[in-house]
């Protein structure tokens, strides 16, 4: 079972990194067209997931913070959770229900797609 965080307590600990008063990384694991269309704001690195395995040494110096894992619904980014598991990450969350859901309950403006 992969960790989740709902996306109101995300955009929550969005703010309070902008505020200094927490720390982690931000992963978005989508395509780059679909960055395009729809962006939290506050994302780290986009890396697709099926590039992610490969190119995992872009983020190894982030290994000891967490790192807030999202895409359109969330069954990408609970893939990509297993992989940075399999990279010796140990601390990640997947962002419940992604950009979908953070249009819905956080930003209406943020499109869909």
């Amino acid at each position: 079972m992969v960790p989740e965080i709902d996306v109101v307590s995300f955009k929550k600990r969005l703010d309070a990194r902008r505020e200094g008063k927490d720390d982690f990384f931000v992963l978005d694991v989508r395509n780059p067209n679909e960055q395009q269309i729809a962006l939290v704001p506050g994302t780290d690195k986009l890396i697709p997931v099926s590039e992610l395995a490969a190119r995992i040494d872009e983020i190894k110096s982030q290994i000891d913070k967490e790192i807030l894992v999202y895409c359109r619904s969330g069954g990408r980014s609970g893939m990509a959770c297993g992989i940075l598991a399999q990279a010796g990450f140990k601390s990640f969350k997947n962002v419940a229900g992604g950009t979908l859901a953070y249009s819905d309950l956080v930003d209406p403006n943020m499109q869909k797609y």
